[in-house]
């Protein structure tokens, strides 16, 4: 690794921040409605998206400073805290339901999404097994993965069970697991959640209902391709579902055309390659998985809301990395984006010292006065 083997740092961050505020700038845009409808409010999700950033940004700073020896030690901690916090959200006390759906945890004055925290926790845990194991690492995987993807299964939340467990097995190859294991935990995947599709009357409905898919292809197609202008959407008022979190995309797409999409995506493909191009020049195993988990986890889910906004498959509830409403999904990926930060950082350190250790050698052995003592008679004489 070198320090011109990557793009700039700069860029990288600079990239994240035009993401977050193109997602606060589109929270005020089209949530005026919502926050009207629940609270007589029109400025109420973009207010408390602002705390959102605000805390994000300190949680950011936190896993860019932290020592990341603390964080390895911690870790089993942090995972069994969060799949706590799974079984938490199932208890009717303590969780609090919506739609059918038992998910975040009321605390009074913030609610907190366990399933959003458990993506981060399960990457620095596996990154942690699976740098360390050199045997056994199916049965480490299936031991600690299915209890979480259960309780998650349970609130109910298919499409988060999905992405965790897509993105947990993907890091299980990247670390070097057989691409057959791989395949088969892919079908009996898929067989499951189909399974599940079909033996639940609400899920077979999402399927097969396509006035929502209809909508939200209506509101990206009526864009063109320079977009209706900024605050012109006609979708948002009374079509589209979830305004500011899964369908955010949608009204972007509406607002700002073709354009201002392949423009979000160019942005999220400079985050990713960013994030896989520092993986693979680290040389620890431990820090490669977790840089390599993150990039995952932005892919995997930014894939699942853009195929769910263009209608291939059903409205997830996976909110749009960066910018669609939401703390928990927020303040997580910060944090793990300080914690990239962090590990890049001190990688550089430690190429520099040691490069900077073997000019020193190199010197040394160049000198004038190294050469005079190879030169010396009592050199001379030691060769005979």
């Amino acid at each position: 690794m070198t320090k011109n083997s990557l793009p700039s740092l700069k860029a990288f961050n600079l990239c994240i921040i035009g993401l977050i505020f193109v997602g606060l700038l589109f929270i005020g845009l089209s949530s005026s409605t919502e926050g009207l409808n629940l609270s007589h409010d029109q400025y109420l999700f973009f207010r408390k998206q602002i705390i959102w950033i605000v805390l994000g940004f300190g949680g950011f700073l936190i896993g860019r400073f932290i020592n990341l020896k603390l964080v390895q030690k911690m870790i089993p901690l942090l995972y069994i805290s969060s799949v706590i916090l799974l079984l938490l959200v199932l208890l009717p006390q303590i969780g609090f339901a919506a739609l059918g759906a038992s998910r975040r945890i009321d605390l009074g004055f913030v609610g907190v999404q366990p399933s959003e925290i458990v993506k981060l926790t399960a990457i620095l845990f596996f990154a942690n097994i699976f740098s360390q194991l050199k045997t056994d690492t199916l049965k480490s995987l299936l031991l600690y993965l299915v209890p979480p993807l259960i309780l998650i299964m349970f609130e109910p939340n298919l499409s988060t069970t999905v992405l965790l467990a897509t993105i947990v097995v993907s890091l299980f190859y990247l670390a070097g697991g057989n691409i057959f294991t791989v395949f088969s935990i892919g079908i009996i995947a898929i067989s499951l959640s189909l399974l599940l599709i079909i033996t639940s009357p609400y899920r077979k409905a999402r399927l097969t209902t396509s006035y929502h898919s209809n909508q939200l292809i209506l509101s990206i197609g009526s864009g063109g391709f320079f977009g209706k202008g900024l605050g012109n959407s006609e979708q948002k008022y009374r079509f589209l579902p979830k305004i500011s979190t899964d369908s955010i995309l949608a009204i972007i797409g509406e607002e700002t055309g073709f354009l201002g999409i392949f423009l979000l995506t160019l942005g999220y493909f400079f985050i990713i390659s960013y994030l896989f191009k520092l993986s693979v020049s680290l040389t620890s195993s431990f820090e490669s998985l977790i840089v390599a988990g993150i990039g995952l986890w932005i892919t995997f889910q930014t894939l699942i809301n853009y195929t769910a906004v263009s209608g291939l498959i059903p409205l997830t509830g996976q909110p749009l990395p960066l910018i669609s409403y939401g703390g928990s999904s927020l303040i997580t990926l910060l944090f793990g984006f300080g914690l990239v930060e962090n590990i890049q950082t001190r990688a550089l350190l430690l190429y520099s010292i040691d490069n900077e250790t073997a000019n020193m050698h190199s010197h040394h052995r160049d000198s004038p006065h190294s050469r005079h003592r190879a030169d010396s008679p009592t050199s001379r004489g030691s060769k005979h």
